[in-house]
């Protein structure tokens, strides 16, 4: 009988591979990742629109509307550096998940949720060190892109290589520098994501306020209700796109792809957190 082709091609992707190989993962693993992506979108959203009440952005309002121009970017650097944390959670499941499609070993939801639990507490810690990183870049600016680009490998490492949320970290600095790639494509992902998500959240919520009664708690609670559905979306696509591309990066720096079929040429079980070719670098 013949194997079934692998969700993530083992071999390196161009963008566009990334992507299909990232929507792929998703859609075969589509009710776990969306519901704790929409658990992590809506906790999100219970933690901004108290400070963006504060700030006059409340998504009721016109967008530059607040008095405070300060306030105003403060909120959205909080928001940006909110965004790292959620995938950087969601990034330790959908690193779970990457693994068993690259090696075509599909494994149950709840053999994923028990994995990520296990790597719960290093995750987490992970996750607020995501957000120290985050929220001082995104005030400064400009440092925010690399920052936020080059640590998006973190969370995946951290669950397939089993390493700790520093070392997790380093890896992904390490990987994702090679030749910018890394950081590249999670911008370029980031990006594309972002745009579909402001024309979904935007489009979907003014239409929704011109066809209900006009009324200031309908309206708020419809706001959110419709960014929280558009977060989830794309917070499952990113997280997807980060554990694609840092196995994708491995086989691309690594050698990860050629070490694979040659431990299953010889019968040998394949651990990615361990399996590598050394002195593999390809561009």
């Amino acid at each position: 009988m013949e194997q079934s082709s692998p969700v993530i091609p083992l071999r390196p992707l161009t963008f566009g591979e990334l992507l299909d190989a990232a929507v792929q993962l998703l859609r075969i693993n589509a009710r776990l990742l969306l519901i704790a992506a929409f658990v992590l979108a809506a906790c999100e959203q219970a933690v901004l629109y108290p400070l963006r009440a504060a700030a006059g952005v409340d998504g009721t309002t016109d967008l530059f509307t607040s008095d405070d121009g300060g306030l105003w970017w403060l909120v959205f650097c909080i928001g940006l550096t909110t965004e790292g944390v959620v995938l950087a959670l969601l990034g330790g499941l959908t690193g779970a998940a990457a693994a068993p499609a690259l090696l075509s070993t599909p494994v149950p939801a709840r053999d994923l949720l028990r994995q990520w639990g296990r790597r719960a507490p290093a995750l987490l810690a992970l996750a607020l060190v995501v957000g120290l990183i985050l929220l001082p870049s995104a005030i400064v600016a400009l440092p925010w892109f690399w920052c936020f680009g080059a640590i998006g490998l973190a969370a995946p490492a951290l669950v397939v290589d089993r390493v700790g949320p520093g070392a997790a970290l380093a890896r992904s600095l390490s990987l994702a520098s090679v030749g910018l790639r890394g950081v590249a494509v999670r911008l370029g992902g980031y990006g594309g994501w972002a745009a579909i998500r402001v024309a979904i959240g935007w489009g979907t919520g003014t239409l929704l306020q011109t066809v209900l009664p006009s009324d200031a708690l309908l309206s708020r609670v419809v706001t959110i209700t419709v960014w929280v559905l558009a977060n989830t979306v794309v917070y499952a696509a990113l997280a997807c796109l980060d554990a694609v591309l840092y196995l994708e990066t491995r086989m691309r720096v690594e050698g990860l792809d050629v070490a694979v079929g040659r431990a299953r040429r010889l019968g040998r079980p394949v651990d990615l957190a361990h399996t590598v070719l050394l002195g593999s670098v390809r561009q």
